[in-house]
């Protein structure tokens, strides 16, 4: 018998994971609503002609071989001068191009944590993150969002987390899965923290232009007056509606302090030869060409998030608050019945055939009650979801 190495049984990945119990369902014969992952395809959103298009020429006329290992120039280039007009002067060797933020999460975690070192999350928080560290052996350390501050994190609590382990404090803004934003005084306070005892900030701004409203100001640009070393990651997977072409990246600022992780970062990077060529001729265009789409997808957005809280409200035993950001909403269940979240979202998968995340996935503690669900879908999805789920609740109080 061919065993696998021990590191992968500590390998979870909870938005993925729980699909296995949908898709067993879905072989009786039964029918499943997918409010688990935040792909805006599966819904209907379409990525902007501009983009498909030059990348259709791309495979037609231009190179499309090996790119260099960091990314294509061109690339590269776009990626700093948008970061530069944000107010965070990048230049093109500061960046490295990924196969989706994920990748860039994965490089930049195995190239500065050992075994045993601890890095700082968000709880809740994108659960890519304590799986890689898991991979790696890595000790993840919680600090804790709190949903009565609008699911913001206490700059004294993270203080408080900080030891000789300690490596980087990963900061996700705005928040999946909770859809806040952190205010940019809480980031300023946490760069702080960081500059002091020598920590990289590993920044998530995947949602930054996703917002309803004013949206968060780059770490990398507070950087200016708390001069930590933050590594910024991004990617077009959901502002352009292209998650599959797998279009992310990282890019360094204050990266005097940080040149060895930085050439640890790239000897890992050329290990995988290349992000996917074709779709880097896309990063250009997204970040210099026509964003009226993204408005109208964010008032899209909008509205289909003002329904589902809407409809939250109305369910007895369920409460949320109103996202800020991105298209996922975290819901609170009064009273889980002596069950973990995990074994909540299941059995109402089982009666309802709706499929959602339970917030232990995400860092939460699994006696609190949490879920996430993704509110993508259209209006008649997720009106056929809610009463489901409210036809659920109310068959659990009356028994």
């Amino acid at each position: 018998m061919i065993t696998p190495s021990t590191r992968t049984a500590q390998f979870h990945y909870a938005i993925r994971n729980i699909v296995t119990a949908a898709e067993a369902m879905e072989r009786t014969g039964r029918h499943v609503i997918y409010l688990n992952i935040g792909d805006p395809q599966i819904f209907g959103f379409r990525p902007p002609d501009f983009i498909v298009e030059v990348v259709q020429r791309a495979l037609k006329d231009n190179f499309t071989g090996y790119a260099h290992s960091t990314g294509l120039l061109e690339a590269k280039n776009a990626i700093a001068t948008y970061a530069t007009r944000l107010g965070a002067p990048t230049e093109a060797n500061d960046v490295i191009v990924t196969s989706g933020a994920s990748e860039a999460a994965d490089l930049v975690m195995t190239a500065l944590l050992n075994e045993g070192d601890e890095a700082l999350l968000p709880a809740p928080g994108y659960p890519i993150y304590p799986a890689i560290m898991a991979k790696l052996g890595a000790v993840a350390r919680y600090y804790n969002l709190n949903e009565r501050n609008n699911w913001q994190p206490s700059s004294e609590q993270i203080a408080a987390l900080i030891n000789e382990r300690t490596r980087a404090i990963v900061l996700i803004n705005p928040n999946n899965p909770s859809g806040s934003i952190t205010s940019d005084q809480t980031t300023a306070n946490l760069l702080s923290l960081a500059a002091k005892h020598e920590l990289v900030v590993i920044s998530d701004e995947v949602y930054r232009e996703l917002c309803f409203v004013t949206p968060p100001t780059s770490a990398s640009v507070l950087t200016a007056t708390a001069a930590a070393p933050v590594i910024t990651l991004e990617s077009l997977s959901k502002t352009h509606l292209i998650p599959g072409w797998r279009v992310g990246w990282m890019r360094f600022s204050h990266a005097e302090k940080m040149r060895e992780l930085i050439t640890a970062i790239t000897r890992l990077a050329s290990g995988r030869l290349c992000s996917p060529t074709p779709p880097q001729y896309a990063i250009k265009p997204a970040l210099e060409g026509d964003r009226s789409f993204m408005k109208d997808f964010v008032r899209d957005l909008k509205v289909r998030r003002d329904f589902a809280v809407s409809r939250i409200s109305e369910i007895d035993g369920f409460s949320s608050t109103t996202p800020e950001a991105a298209f996922y909403l975290m819901i609170k269940v009064d009273d889980l019945g002596g069950r973990t979240d995990e074994q909540f979202v299941l059995d109402m998968l089982e009666e309802t055939g709706v499929l959602v995340v339970h917030g232990s996935g995400f860092g939460c503690d699994p006696r609190a009650g949490y879920f996430r669900l993704v509110y993508l879908a259209n209006e008649e999805i997720l009106s056929a979801a809610f009463t489901k789920i409210r036809l659920f609740m109310a068959s659990r109080k009356r028994s």
